[in-house]
């Protein structure tokens, strides 16, 4: 991988690595309002998103499609380890329902960076 191509990928890698470590805390905020929690997992995700398509769509020579498609596929691959990571830390638990939150804003990030893309020509 050239330097160049590594360096469109290094903020979604940060931003990973910044939920990782978050995720690795045993939260004791709780907030009453109904699927709050999924909103968040759905926003962090879109960011998440968002910063994937910068790497692959400045770094891969593929088609529209194909960078769609591996954009959604690895953010919901990361939403996955973020939860199987979960199941391991104390006070926090494996959920299905952040999973699905989490692909959910894997398609808005990648529709937000699509849209940003053809506005500002990111």
């Amino acid at each position: 991988m050239k330097i160049k191509n590594f360096l469109y990928f290094a903020p979604a890698i940060l931003y990973y690595i910044l939920i990782f470590f978050v995720s690795s805390t045993s939260s004791g905020i709780s907030i009453n309002i109904p699927f709050f929690d999924k909103g968040i997992h759905c926003l962090e995700f879109a960011v998440l998103a968002f910063l994937l398509s910068l790497g692959y769509f400045k770094s891969l020579k593929s088609s529209l499609k194909a960078k769609c498609l591996i954009t959604i596929f690895s953010g919901i691959l990361l939403g996955i380890l973020d939860e199987v990571h979960q199941y391991f830390v104390p006070q926090r638990r494996f959920e299905i329902l952040d999973i699905i939150a989490d692909g959910v804003g894997i398609i808005i990030g990648l529709f937000v960076y699509l849209y940003l893309s053809r506005r500002v020509n990111i």
